[in-house]
C-alpha cells in the first residue's frame, strides 16, 4: 500500500499487517510476501493448505459493510487456482453471520479481531501488541473482543482447513477509477463547471456512506437572507464509532459540512477562500468546509484558509483532483478514503503558526 496516510495512522496500519503476519507464523504456518503488489499483502502455507492473505486495519469497531464488500471482492479476484484459500484479516469485529454470507458470496474466510485475539492467546507478548494497537485505533474499550472461547480457538485452523467453496475468481469493478477517469475528462474552466460540480457530488456520494457518513445532501443552499448560495450542504452522522466524520464533528464543534466545486484552469486565490468563510457559523454548528478545486491554490489561499482557523475556527480544507482520485482509489481497495481528509487536515494543523 502507498503511503497515502498520515504518520501515526500509517505507524499502526505496518505495525497491524506484520503483527497479523506473526499471529499466522506463530500458529505453524509459512508467510511469504509478494515482491510486488498484487492485490493481497501475503502467501500463507499451513502443511498442504496454501491462502493468500489479505489485512484492513479500519479505526472503527464495526467496519464499514462497504469497504468490507470491496475489500473481500478484490481479495476474490485474485484466486488463481481452485486449491488456494483466501483470508481477509480485519482489526475490526464481524459476526459469525455475516463471516458466512461473505464466504457463501465470495468464498473469502474473514478474520476478526476476536479471531486474532484467539491465534495470539497463548502468547503474551503478541496477545498485549494486538490489544495496544487496536486500543489506539478505536480510541474506545475493547473487553468484548478479549474474551477468548477455547472452542472458538480450537477451530478456527481447522474450519480453515476444512473450507470449500466452488466460487471462481472474478474481476472487480473498479468503480472508483472509473470516476477518475470521468472527473479528469472534463475541461478546466466555465463550460465543464456544473458537469464538474455534478460529478464531484456523485463521487462524494460513492465515497461516503449515507448511512454511516453524511446525509442531507442538499444542492445548492441558499442562506436565509438570500445574499449566499453554496454548492453542497450535507449533515454529518455522528452516531457511527470513531468514524472520521464523527471525529470532525467532535473536534470542530460542527453538525453541518459544507462543500465547494471550482473548475478553474489556474489554482483558486483567496479570494475563493474568503468567499467561502463567509458561509460558516460556529453557532449554526457550520464550522467546516472542503473546496474541491480542480488544481489546487495558491500560496495566499493557503494562508487564508490557515488564518480562518486560527483567528476564527473555521475549517476551510482545499482538496485537488489528485486527492480526489487517490480517495477513490483507496476505496476501490475496500480501505478508508478519508484517510486522504485527516492527511490534510493534520498538515494544517501541524503548520499552523501563532
Amino acid at each position: 500500500m502507498e503511503r497515502l496516510m498520515n504518520f501515526d495512522d500509517f505507524s499502526l496500519y505496518k505495525d497491524f499487517e506484520k503483527l497479523v503476519q506473526k499471529i499466522f507464523e506463530i500458529n505453524g504456518f509459512k508467510t511469504e510476501i509478494p515482491s510486488k503488489d498484487k492485490g493481497f499483502d501475503f502467501q500463507a502455507t499451513y502443511e498442504n493448505t496454501f491462502a493468500y492473505v489479505e489485512v484492513k486495519f479500519y479505526k472503527s469497531k464495526l467496519p464499514k459493510l462497504d469497504l468490507l464488500r470491496q475489500a473481500y471482492r478484490r481479495l476474490l479476484s485474485q484466486k488463481d487456482s481452485d486449491d488456494s484459500k483466501l483470508i481477509l484479516v480485519v482489526s475490526s469485529y464481524v459476526t459469525p453471520s455475516l463471516k458466512d454470507e461473505i464466504f457463501k458470496e465470495s468464498g473469502v474466510i474473514v478474520w476478526d479481531a476476536k479471531t486474532l485475539f484467539a491465534l495470539a492467546f497463548d502468547h503474551s507478548t503478541t496477545y498485549y501488541e494486538l490489544e495496544s494497537i487496536l486500543l489506539r485505533a478505536f480510541n474506545a474499550a475493547i473487553d468484548d473482543l478479549l474474551i477468548v472461547d477455547n472452542d472458538f480457538k480450537n477451530q478456527i485452523i481447522l474450519q480453515l482447513l476444512a473450507a470449500k467453496t466452488s466460487v471462481k475468481q472474478k474481476e472487480i469493478e473498479r468503480k472508483g477509477k472509473q470516476l477518475c477517469d470521468e472527473l479528469h475528462k472534463l475541461k478546466p474552466g466555465r463550460e465543464d463547471a456544473t458537469k464538474f460540480e455534478d460529478k464531484c457530488i456523485e463521487i462524494l456520494k460513492y465515497l461516503f456512506d449515507n448511512n454511516t457518513d453524511l446525509t442531507l445532501w442538499e444542492k445548492q443552499p441558499t442562506t436565509d437572507d438570500g445574499l449566499h448560495r453554496f454548492d453542497l450542504l450535507c449533515r454529518i452522522i455522528s452516531s457511527y464509532q470513531n468514524n472520521f466524520w464523527t471525529e470532525l464533528a467532535n473536534d470542530f464543534h460542527t453538525r453541518y459540512v459544507l462543500f465547494e466545486f471550482k473548475n478553474y484552469t489556474d489554482p483558486i486565490k483567496q479570494g475563493q477562500i474568503y468567499t467561502t468563510e463567509k458561509y460558516l457559523f460556529l453557532t449554526a454548528l457550520r464550522s467546516a468546509s472542503f473546496i474541491i478545486a480542480r488544481n489546487g491554490a495558491d500560496d495566499n489561499a493557503v494562508k487564508a484558509a490557515k488564518g480562518a482557523l486560527k483567528e476564527a475556527g473555521k475549517l476551510i480544507v482545499i482538496l485537488t483532483a489528485k486527492d480526489i482520485c487517490e480517495m477513490l482509489e483507496l476505496k476501490d481497495k475496500g480501505d478508508e478514503p478519508s484517510t486522504i481528509l485527516r492527511n490534510r487536515i493534520d498538515e494544517m494543523l501541524i503548520t499552523l503558526t501563532r
